[in-house]
């Protein structure tokens, strides 16, 4: 193999390493709690190959918001294309398109994602960046555009202008809720333990249900 080549599959793995250390370690800490030490200790690299890739620690976490993005959009907007192929536009339910919207935060099998994305939306919201801003552009807007269109056909007895706005709420709704999810969470304090962020199954019933109840509710005259 010419040694052009190897260096560059040695790049590229590096870089995935290390986008795959950042994905862990942001998810179990937070961006802000997880020290370019800690990453490149457990990425097996050093901190100049960091700055190489993404020159700098808030690169790094803005190619981690567009991996987590684009790969968990792309499954979004593939799992509601594939419901209204299977049940034909006009009769799929609201509460299955708003299921496959939350699958992603709520489904075992990519919850620890699904929970990092939102503190990535939250981030965003807070303290956009032009890189923030293009990726919301590039990866989010379109599968937003789908589940609109998706929503407005479930309900056709709401104005489809309202929907941009319940489609704001919903995604506010499911952010705040999830990011704090932890074992000290406020839902839990507030309720004496009778409702429990932790209890992620109820949870994401009970949002279900809100947020069908509140996308389905007559828009005003």
């Amino acid at each position: 193999m010419p040694a052009s080549e190897g260096s560059l599959k040695e790049e590229t793995g590096s870089r995935a390493r290390i986008i795959d250390a950042a994905i862990e370690l942001f998810g179990a800490k937070g961006v802000d709690r997880t020290s370019l030490r800690e990453l490149t200790a457990q990425a097996s690299v050093n901190v100049a190959l960091v700055n190489y890739h993404f020159g700098s620690k808030e690169g790094l976490a803005e190619a981690v918001f567009e991996t987590l993005a684009s790969q968990i959009n792309t499954e979004r907007a593939l799992a509601l294309e594939t419901l209204l192929q299977q049940e034909g536009a006009a009769s799929v339910r609201l509460d299955e398109i708003v299921k496959i919207f939350m699958r992603p935060y709520f489904d075992p099998a990519s919850r620890r994602s699904g929970a990092l994305l939102a503190q990535m939306i939250l981030r965003h919201r807070l303290a956009p960046t032009p890189g923030t801003n293009r990726i919301i552009q590039e990866h989010f807007d379109p599968m937003a555009s789908c589940f609109i269109d998706a929503m407005a056909q479930a309900c056709p007895s709401v104005d489809r202008k309202e929907f941009y706005w319940r489609y704001a709420f919903m995604v506010s709704s499911i952010v705040l809720t999830i990011t704090d999810s932890s074992s000290v969470n406020r839902l839990a304090r507030l309720s004496n333990g009778q409702a429990d962020a932790t209890d992620m199954a109820r949870m994401a019933a009970s949002l279900c249900r809100f947020l069908v109840g509140a996308l389905q509710a007559p828009s005003s005259t």
